[in-house]
C-alpha cells in the first residue's frame, strides 16, 4: 500500500509542477502592467522558481500520501483475514443502532427508512463524506471572506476625490508665502483650474435643547452626550474655500449667493459613521464667549467640497463641518479662538496630473521653501489603488478557484469510492426487486442526509471562521465592516448539492451497468 501511495505521488507531483508553474505564469503576465504601476516601471514582474520551495511542496506532498497510505494499511493488517473475505466486519452493527420509527418510515417512505438505516449502518463512512463536504464549505467561505476584506482595505485607502487631480497642502506655512506659491503653481503648464483653501478645527458649544430629536439620535453617541445635558461640546471644522469655489458650490447646490457671503448664514455639512444628517432647518453655532465669539447660522446640505487630505488620527469619529467662503476666515482669526488644528492647501485641475505634479515640484524646489508640506498627486494615487484593487482581486479568485477545485475533486472522490464500496449492497436490494425508480429515490434520500448533515456543521463554523477574519483584520488595523458571508453561503450551499447530486448520479450510473450476479459476488475488478 505504501509503494502505491508512492506511485501515486510519483505521477501527480510532476503534474502538479508542470500545471502549477504555467498557471502562475499566466496570473503573473495579467496583473504586471497593474504591478509596474503600483511599484517602480522599471523593475520587470517575471516568474522566479525556487528550489527549497518546491522542495518544501514536494515534502509536504510525500508526507501526506504516505499518511494517507499508511492508516488504513496498517488498520486492514490489524483485521483477521477471514472477516475480511467474508466481510462480515460491514454489517456488525445491532438492531438497536438502526431502529427507524414508524412515523418516519410513514413520512419518508420505504426508500427514505432505508436511506437513513444505511445513513445509521454505515457512519463512519458517512462521517468521511460529511466531514469532507463540511471542509468544502467553510474552505470556500474563509476564503471568500478573506477576499472581500482585503477588497475592502484596498477600497478604503482609496482618495476618492472629483474636485481636483493634484493636491498641495501644509500645516506649517504662513498665509502669505502659500499665495505667493500659488501664483506660481497656477501657471503650471497643463493646469486648467486652481483654487485655494484651508481647514482649522475649533471646540464649540452645542445647545442641545434647541435641536431636534433626529440629531440628538445621530450624533448623540458620536459626540458622547449623555442625552440629559442641555449642551455638548464638540468639534466643528470650518473650510474655508476661495470665494470663487464658494459661489461655484452654491450654484451646484441651486442656492442664492446673496444671503451666504456675509457669513450671516453659512452651509453645515454633518455625517458620522452611520450615514449624513440633514434637516430643514437652520442650526445654530456658537463660537467663543461673550465678547469673541461668532454666532453662525447655517443651512444643512448633504454634500460638500473635496477635503484636504486627512493625516492619521485627525478624525475624531464625526464631521460636523461649516463651510465657508475665504473671506470669512480673518473674522473667525480676529476672535481668538483655541485652535485644535488647522492646515492650508491647494488644489489644482490638470491635462496631464503627473507631467504637471513634476513641474510644480521643481518650481518648490527652486523657490527654497523649508516649511513642511505635502504634494499629491491624486490622479495617480487613484491609478495605484485601481490596479492595487484588481490584483488583490484576481489573487484572491485564483486562491478561491484552486480551494475550490480542491474540495470538488476530494469530495467526488470520496462520495464515489463509498457508492464502489456498497456495489455489493445495491445489487442485493436490485436482485430482490427494487426498481431503479424507488432506487433512484433512495439515493436522493441519501444526498439530503448528507446535505442536511453538512449545513448542520459547516454553516456555524463558516459563520464564526468569517468573524474571527474580520476582528482579526480589523484588530491588526484594517479599515473594514463586517459583512455576513451570505453570498458565498448560498454558493456554496448551491454548489454542495450540486457536488453530490452529479457524483451520486455518477456513481449510480455505473452500478446500474453492471451485472447483479457479479457485483453479489462482490468481483471488483
Amino acid at each position: 500500500v505504501m509503494f502505491e501511495g508512492l506511485c501515486i505521488g510519483a505521477l501527480g507531483i510532476p503534474i502538479g509542477i508542470l500545471i502549477g508553474i504555467p498557471v502562475i505564469q499566466g496570473v503573473l503576465s495579467l496583473v504586471r502592467t497593474n504591478f509596474a504601476n503600483v511599484l517602480y516601471s522599471d523593475v520587470p514582474l517575471t516568474l522566479v522558481l525556487s528550489l527549497s520551495v518546491l522542495a518544501m511542496s514536494i515534502i509536504l506532498t510525500l508526507i501526506t500520501i504516505l499518511i494517507s497510505a499508511y492508516i488504513p494499511a496498517k488498520k486492514a493488517a490489524k483485521t483477521p483475514i477471514m472477516t475480511c473475505i467474508r466481510q462480515t466486519n460491514e454489517g456488525s452493527v445491532s438492531t438497536k443502532a438502526i431502529k427507524t420509527s414508524q412515523r418516519m418510515t410513514r413520512i419518508l417512505g420505504m426508500e427514505g427508512m432505508l436511506a437513513l438505516k444505511n445513513f445509521k449502518r454505515n457512519r463512519r463512512r458517512y462521517r468521511s463524506i460529511i466531514l469532507s463536504l463540511t471542509l468544502s464549505m467553510v474552505l470556500f467561505v474563509a476564503s471568500t471572506s478573506f477576499g472581500v476584506y482585503l477588497n475592502q482595505i484596498a477600497d478604503n485607502s482609496s482618495l476618492v476625490v472629483e474636485d481636483y487631480d493634484i493636491c498641495w497642502v501644509s500645516d506649517e506655512m504662513a498665509e502669505t508665502e502659500m499665495f505667493r506659491l500659488y501664483d506660481s503653481l497656477k501657471k503650471v503648464d497643463g493646469v486648467t483650474e486652481s483654487h485655494y483653501q484651508a481647514l482649522t478645527t475649533f471646540p464649540c458649544t452645542l445647545q442641545m435643547d434647541r435641536l431636534p430629536p433626529s440629531f440628538e439620535q445621530k450624533f448623540g453617541d458620536a459626540i458622547g452626550h449623555d442625552g440629559k445635558s442641555e449642551t455638548a461640546d464638540v468639534l466643528v471644522d470650518v473650510q474655508y474655500v476661495d470665494n470663487k469655489a464658494y459661489n461655484m458650490f452654491l450654484n451646484e447646490l441651486n442656492l442664492a449667493s446673496g444671503s451666504f457671503d456675509e457669513g450671516q448664514r453659512m452651509l453645515i455639512t454633518g455625517f458620522t459613521s452611520e450615514g449624513w444628517y440633514v434637516q430643514g432647518e437652520p442650526i445654530e453655532l456658537i463660537f467663543g464667549d461673550g465678547e469673541n465669539s461668532k454666532k453662525v447660522m447655517g443651512t444643512f446640505v448633504k454634500d460638500y467640497p473635496d477635503l484636504l487630505p486627512a493625516k492619521p488620527g485627525e478624525s475624531h469619529g464625526y464631521t460636523l463641518m461649516v463651510i465657508a467662503p475665504y473671506s470669512q476666515k480673518t473674522v473667525f482669526d480676529a476672535l481668538g479662538l483655541p485652535v485644535v488644528s488647522s492646515k492650508i492647501g491647494m488644489t489644482f485641475k490638470s491635462n496631464n496630473p503627473t507631467q504637471s505634479s513634476e513641474k510644480m515640484q521643481t518650481v518648490m524646489n527652486a523657490s527654497g521653501i523649508t516649511d513642511d508640506y505635502q504634494l499629491y498627486n491624486v490622479y495617480g494615487i487613484l491609478d495605484q489603488n485601481r490596479n492595487l484593487s484588481f490584483i488583490i482581486s484576481l489573487f484572491s479568485t485564483v486562491f478561491i478557484l484552486m480551494i475550490t477545485l480542491i474540495a470538488v475533486a476530494n469530495v467526488f472522490n470520496t462520495i464515489s469510492t463509498s457508492i464502489q464500496l456498497r456495489r455489493r449492497e445495491f445489487a442485493m436490494l436490485r436482485s430482490i426487486g427494487m426498481a431503479d425508480k424507488d432506487f433512484d429515490k433512495m439515493m436522493r434520500f441519501e444526498c439530503a442526509v448528507y446535505g442536511a448533515r453538512t449545513m448542520l456543521w459547516a454553516l456555524p463554523i463558516s459563520i464564526v471562521l468569517s468573524l474571527m477574519i474580520y476582528f482579526g483584520m480589523a484588530n491588526g488595523g484594517g479599515n473594514v465592516a463586517y459583512v455576513f458571508p451570505w453570498q458565498s453561503i448560498l454558493i456554496s450551499i448551491t454548489g454542495v448539492v450540486l457536488i453530490v447530486f452529479i457524483t451520486m448520479l455518477y456513481g449510480v450510473e455505473k452500478i446500474k451497468k453492471e451485472n447483479i450476479i457479479d457485483a453479489l459476488r462482490d468481483d471488483i475488478a
